[in-house]
């Protein structure tokens, strides 16, 4: 009996090894198909490839033993005026706004995981508050998480309750208007003798958000810290400055049990990514466990200045937003060769998940967005529509989120030889993805992997291709084991 059992056991193990290291060969791929004319959208491949043997240079070539950045995830800002949009059309609609949080938040529809939330109002509120607006109380006993608007939190509640794997990132636009320069929420600079207290604050937030129960993964000191002005809530804060508050706030969320709450730094633009996040975390390397970038000012390639400094610390991409009135083509292939293929880059936002007016700013004399930043869908009490933002976003996100949502993959090396395209390619445990850009006409490209090759014809548009190989870390783990035996 007992050599009955040793033999069971040895061939579960083994066949648990076999059905690890499951070879490529022979395994078909599934994917989706963004065309650039719209005709197709997040549309299911109907001539699916499978890997064989083949020889010889392929036009896409992917080496999933050279890895990279592990993914954080995709998203948007949800704001208030969002959070509003999406609030009446669950009053209106129940059932459309049910399947927008599906199409938005699951792995069947665009996989994103990921939200920015501001701390007291934005440029996107409808009027000014904080989370204490009681003049002096710099010990924050007048801190109140329900100054924001009731539906704010009932909305990523939701979200939350349909994709229990969604992080949430908050931060402010402004300090309270009695901790600044000016007295207004509106443009100016937080004073010196806050700074001290300033810290207790953000850490208020962090703890009122999850007494919402709500799954906090991150906080930023300041939106935009170089930016001042005096028609919405903004605050100046120099680098120096933020790192203080970092490593402040670093040691209040330690002391608190918040040790898994990671502070982001910066969050403005790539223009200024040497003269204020490298001396920023030269300050306090040891509070910020990533930086933040904007796209509004300067060029995507200046971050690598930043990477090149400081390797191990996560680069987030927050914010960027769409105008109305642009074309939609045009606008995918910018995303994709300036936010979501950007080297070092652990997440991919926009700026308003959602707007009902084309994302005009409802704040009070504000002269933000101008004319409208679209939103990455609009939504109003009877329809919703996505925007070119969302599906070119929910091809990268499908490409590196597992199946059932609950892991994100990493990185790693994808490359191509024709000028038209722009390849990405991640590893999410057994499974391998690689999405597409093809900026020129339809075009017939063989792809290797694992010493297999497989042929598909790319439409102008964007592919995601997903199929399961070999997982070489696990080969290496086992090896390992082996060794140590």
């Amino acid at each position: 009996m007992m050599f009955s059992n040793e033999f069971s056991l040895f061939f579960a193990l083994v066949a648990s090894i076999i059905s690890w290291i499951q070879p490529v060969h022979g395994q078909t791929i599934s994917g989706i198909v963004t065309s650039s004319d719209q005709s197709q959208l997040l549309e299911a491949i109907t001539d699916a490839p499978s890997f064989a043997s083949g020889s010889g240079s392929a036009d896409i070539a992917i080496d999933e033993t050279t890895v990279y950045q592990q993914m954080v995830g995709f998203g948007g800002s949800m704001t208030d005026s969002a959070a509003l949009a999406m609030n009446n059309l669950k009053n209106a609609d129940p059932a459309a706004y049910n399947k927008l949080l599906k199409d938005s938040f699951t792995t069947e529809g665009a996989a994103l995981n990921y939200l920015r939330v501001p701390i007291g109002a934005s440029d996107f509120s409808s009027s000014s508050y904080s989370l204490d607006d009681i003049s002096g109380d710099t010990s924050f006993t007048s801190f109140n998480i329900s100054s924001a608007p009731a539906y704010l939190f009932s909305t990523l509640a939701d979200i939350y309750a349909v994709n229990p794997n969604v992080k949430i990132h908050i931060l402010p636009w402004s300090p309270p208007a009695w901790m600044k320069d000016g007295n207004t929420m509106n443009g100016g600079s937080l004073k010196s003798d806050m700074v001290s207290s300033y810290p207790t604050y953000l850490l208020k937030a962090v703890q009122g958000f999850k007494a919402k129960n709500l799954p906090i993964a991150a906080v930023s000191i300041q939106n935009e810290p170089q930016n001042s002005n005096p028609t919405y809530p903004s605050c100046t804060i120099d680098a120096s400055t933020q790192a203080t508050l970092a490593k402040s706030l670093r040691s209040l969320l330690n002391s608190n049990s918040l040790t898994d709450i990671k502070i982001i730094g910066y969050e403005h633009n790539w223009d200024d990514t040497s003269s204020y996040t490298i001396p920023m975390v030269d300050d306090a390397p040891n509070a910020f466990e990533g930086v933040a970038f904007h796209c509004y000012g300067g060029q995507v390639s200046e971050t690598a200045a930043f990477s090149a400094q400081f390797p191990n610390i996560p680069m987030y991409q927050t914010e960027c937003a769409g105008t109305t009135g642009s074309d939609w083509w045009t606008d995918v292939q910018w995303y994709v060769n300036n936010l979501w293929s950007a080297n070092n880059t652990a997440t991919g936002m926009m700026w308003i998940f959602a707007s009902a007016d084309n994302g005009k700013s409802p704040y009070p004399g504000s002269n933000s967005c101008g004319d409208g930043c679209r939103g990455m869908s609009t939504v109003t009490t009877s329809t919703v529509t996505f925007n070119q933002e969302y599906y070119s976003m929910a091809h990268f996100a499908r490409a590196f989120t597992s199946d059932d949502g609950s892991t994100l993959g990493k990185r790693i090396q994808a490359s191509v030889s024709d000028s038209t395209f722009n390849v990405v390619a991640y590893a999410t445990g057994d499974k391998y993805s690689l999405v597409v850009l093809n900026s020129g006409g339809s075009s017939q490209k063989s792809i290797s992997f694992q010493g297999k090759q497989a042929t598909f014809t790319f439409p102008t548009g964007l592919t995601t291709l997903s199929w399961t190989g070999s997982n070489t870390s696990t080969k290496r783990m086992i090896k390992k084991r082996r060794i140590g035996a």
